[in-house]
C-alpha cells in the first residue's frame, strides 16, 4: 500500500515537472550564459539585431551547453546574432547523417579563417575576434575548431543505440532508487512522529509560544508533526529535483532541459556563496562595529548599575535616574552603530534598499506620533522624580502602588490587586499625589473628620480623638496627633483628627483601625456621634450609644403627651416638649 502511494506520488511529480520543463525547452536550448569575468547573462534573441548587445560575449550552445564564446561582432552582426547562427549550424551538422566524418577544417580566406565540416560552413573567425581575446587569429581558429569538433562528436555519441540503451538502464535504476528513498523518507517521518508524540505525552512537555502562552502536550505533538511534514516535503522536492536533472540529462532530446534544471538548482547556491564571499570584508567590519558597541553598552550599563546600587554617588544624580539613563545611552549607542555600519550592510547602496528605508521611515513617522509623545512624557516623569517604583500614588482616578515605569506607560496596582496601565502622556497631564515620598522622613499625615453636637465639650472631643489616634497601630506617637475644628455647622461641629504615619503603604488599614478606635473612644465616653444630623422622635429620649456601653442603671427619661386644653404649669412644661435632634 505504502509503495503504491509513493509510486503514484512520484509519477505525478515526474509528469508535472516534465511538462513544465518541456515547455521551457526553447529557452533552455537558447539560454544565454556568461563566462567568468564578463557581464551578467542576457537572454538570447531569435531576431537578427545587428545593434543589440554589441561588446558583450555570447555563448554558442549545443544540447543546452555552451561550447565556445563569441566576443566580437563581424561586420553588421553582433556577437549574440553570430552565436545563434553558429548554434543552429552545429545542430544541423549533428543531425545530418550524410556527414560521416565530422572533422573540422580551417581555411584561411583573405583576413579571416573559415571553419567547415565537409562542405558545411560553421563559422568565420576574423581579426576582430582575435583582437577581442588578445591572441592570433589562426591560433583562435584552431582552438574553436577543436572545441566545436569535440562537442559534435560527443553529441552524436549520445544518439548511438548502445548509449541510449545504457541511458535507459541508468534511468530505470535511478527511478527505483528514487522510489526507495521516498519510501525510506516516509517511514522515517512516521517513526519520528510516533516517537515524539509518545515522549511528549509521557513527559507532559509544554512549549512556550511567542504570545507568552503555553502549548499543551497535544499541541506540542501537533506542532512536531507539522514540522516533520514540512521537512519531509522539502527533502522530497530536493530529491526529485536531483532525480529529474539526472534522468533528463541521460537522453540527448532532454539534455537541454536537464542543464536548465541544474542551473535552477545551482544558480541560487552560486549566487549566495559568491555574495557571501564577496561580502566577507564588509562583514568583518560590521562584526568589529557590533563588538565595540556591545562593549561600550556593557561598560556604561555597569557604571549606571553601580549608581543604582549606591556604590557610586553623585549629589545631583539620584539613583532612580540610573536605569532610564542607561536605557537612553543604550539606544544612542545602537543608533550610532547603525549609522556607522549602514554603508557596509548588504545591498545598502541599491535603490530598492533606499526605497524600502524611506518607506519604513514614513510609516514610522506617521504611526509613532503618540508613541513619541509617550516616550518623551516618560522621560519627563522620570527626571522630574514624580514617582518611583513601589511608591503609593494617586494618578488621576487610579490609586495604588507603582509596579512598573516603562518607556511608554506606567503600571499601577490598586489595593484591590487591579493593574492599571496609564500612558505616560496622560500621566504627565494629570496631577500626581505621592504618598510615599515624605512618609519615611517627615511622616505622612492621615486625617479623617467626625461631626459632634454642640452639647459635647470641644476639649473633651479633642482628647477623645487624640487618644483614639494614639491607640491606632501604625500611627506615630511623635509628632503627636492634633485636631482641627474645620467648621461650625448649624447643628454640629466638624472635628478633623490628623495623625502621622511612616507606613504609607498601610494607610488603608490604618484608616480602618483609626475609625474603629474613634467609635470605641466616643462610646466609652458617652458622647454621641451625630453625623449626619437627623430628626427623630424617640420614646424616652434613649441616647444613641450601644447598650453594652451605657452606664449601669441607665433609664431613659419619660415621654408624656397631654391635652393642649388642660392647664400646664411651668414646672412640667419641659416634660411636654417633644425631643428633637438635628
Amino acid at each position: 500500500m505504502g509503495a503504491g502511494v509513493v509510486t503514484v506520488l512520484s509519477h505525478r511529480l515526474f509528469a508535472l515537472s516534465l511538462t513544465a520543463c518541456l515547455l521551457s525547452v526553447p529557452a533552455a536550448a537558447r539560454a544565454q550564459a556568461q563566462p567568468s569575468g564578463t557581464a551578467s547573462s542576457q537572454p538570447v534573441s531569435t531576431q537578427a539585431d545587428p545593434e543589440a548587445d554589441e561588446g558583450h560575449a555570447a555563448a554558442v550552445f549545443l544540447a543546452g551547453e555552451p561550447v565556445i564564446w563569441i566576443t566580437a561582432g563581424a561586420g553588421p552582426y553582433a556577437p549574440r546574432f553570430r552565436a545563434e547562427r553558429i548554434s543552429g549550424r552545429l545542430e544541423e551538422v549533428v543531425h545530418d547523417r550524410s556527414l560521416r566524418d565530422v572533422s573540422i577544417t580551417v581555411t584561411d580566406v583573405d583576413d579571416s579563417s573559415e571553419l567547415r565540416v565537409g562542405p558545411r560552413l560553421l563559422m568565420v573567425v576574423t581579426a576582430r575576434d582575435a583582437a577581442s581575446v588578445g591572441g592570433a587569429r589562426t591560433t583562435l581558429a584552431r582552438q574553436y575548431a577543436r572545441d566545436l569538433e569535440n562537442a559534435i562528436r560527443q553529441d552524436r555519441l549520445r544518439y548511438a543505440p548502445a548509449t541510449l540503451l545504457r541511458s535507459t538502464i541508468y534511468a530505470a535504476l535511478a527511478t527505483l532508487a528514487f522510489l526507495a528513498v521516498l519510501w525510506v523518507i516516509r517511514r522515517v517521518a512516521r517513526i519520528l512522529r510516533a516517537i515524539i508524540a509518545r515522549r511528549v505525552v509521557a513527559s507532559g512537555t509544554k512549549l512556550r509560544v511567542i504570545s507568552g502562552e503555553w502549548l499543551s502536550p497535544g499541541g506540542v505533538a501537533r506542532t512536531a508533526r507539522v514540522v516533520i511534514r514540512a521537512l519531509r516535503v522539502a527533502f522530497i522536492l530536493i530529491l526529485f529535483q536531483v532525480y529529474l536533472t539526472y534522468v533528463l540529462g541521460l537522453f540527448p532530446w532532454t539534455r537541454a532541459v536537464s542543464v536548465q534544471l541544474l542551473g535552477y538548482l545551482l544558480t541560487p547556491v552560486r549566487a549566495v556563496v559568491g555574495a557571501f564571499v564577496g561580502y566577507l570584508p564588509k562583514l568583518l567590519f560590521v562584526i568589529v562595529i557590533c563588538a565595540v558597541i556591545y562593549a561600550a553598552i556593557r561598560l556604561v550599563g555597569l557604571f549606571f548599575r553601580e549608581i543604582q546600587q549606591g556604590r557610586i554617588v553623585f549629589s545631583s544624580f539620584p539613583p532612580e535616574w540610573a536605569d532610564p539613563t542607561n536605557k537612553i545611552a543604550r539606544v544612542l549607542f545602537i543608533a550610532f552603530g547603525l549609522v556607522v555600519a549602514f554603508p557596509y550592510l548588504p545591498a545598502s547602496n541599491s535603490p530598492a534598499f533606499a526605497g524600502v528605508s524611506v518607506f519604513m521611515g514614513v510609516l514610522v513617522s506617521l504611526a509613532s506620533s503618540s508613541a513619541l509623545s509617550n516616550m518623551i512624557a516618560g522621560l519627563v516623569l522620570t527626571y522630574t522624580r514624580a514617582f518611583r517604583l513601589g511608591d503609593r500614588v494617586k494618578l488621576g482616578d487610579a490609586f495604588g502602588d507603582v509596579v512598573e515605569t516603562a518607556l511608554l506607560a506606567t503600571h499601577i496596582r490598586t489595593i484591590k490587586n487591579e493593574e492599571i496601565t496609564i500612558p505616560n502622556s496622560i500621566a504627565l497631564g494629570s496631577a500626581v499625589t505621592n504618598y510615599t515620598r515624605t512618609g519615611s522622613t517627615r511622616g505622612l499625615i492621615l486625617h479623617t473628620s467626625v461631626t459632634i453636637g454642640y452639647d459635647a465639650p470641644w476639649r473633651k472631643v479633642h482628647d477623645l480623638l487624640v487618644s483614639a489616634a494614639l491607640a491606632t497601630p501604625g500611627v506615630l506617637q511623635e509628632p503627636r496627633p492634633f485636631v482641627w475644628q474645620t467648621a461650625l455647622n448649624d447643628f454640629y461641629v466638624t472635628y478633623e483628627i490628623n495623625a502621622y504615619t511612616a507606613s504609607p503603604r498601610q494607610m488603608i488599614d490604618i484608616y480602618a483601625a483609626l475609625h474603629s478606635r474613634i467609635q470605641d473612644a466616643f462610646y466609652e465616653a458617652g458622647v454621641e456621634i451625630m453625623s449626619p444630623h437627623y430628626t427623630a422622635i424617640r420614646d424616652g429620649n434613649t441616647v444613641a450609644i450601644p447598650e453594652t456601653l451605657r452606664e449601669p442603671g441607665y433609664r431613659a427619661p419619660a415621654f408624656r403627651v397631654e391635652d393642649a386644653a388642660a392647664p400646664v404649669d411651668a414646672a412640667s412644661s419641659q416634660d411636654l416638649r417633644v425631643p428633637r435632634r438635628r
